[in-house]
């Protein structure tokens, strides 16, 4: 996978992250600037819309070295956000 020269590295961590686990992740960027969608596409034919994107959690408060939700993201408050789930009809 290649990223455009612009863009951060960590573009390519979450399809680093998966190699070697069994999960096969691509992404494609887009470079038309038309668009500005916030979804993911499966191959079984669902794709799920995200209002937020993946930043769905409220930012660490910091307040002391001990607190979980500084260094766990799943003790982190989240922020509102819908996600919408869309089976798509296969031909």
């Amino acid at each position: 996978m290649q990223a455009p020269a612009d863009c951060p590295i960590n573009i390519l961590r979450p399809h680093e992250a998966c190699t070697g686990t069994g999960v096969e992740f691509t992404w494609a960027f887009d470079g038309s600037s038309s668009a500005h969608a916030r979804d993911i596409v499966t191959d079984t034919g669902w794709k799920i819309v995200l209002d937020r994107g993946l930043d769905i959690f409220q930012p660490p408060v910091k307040r002391d070295g001990f607190n979980l939700g500084d260094r766990l993201q799943e003790h982190r408050m989240v922020k509102g956000f819908y996600v919408t789930y869309v089976q798509e009809l296969r031909t």
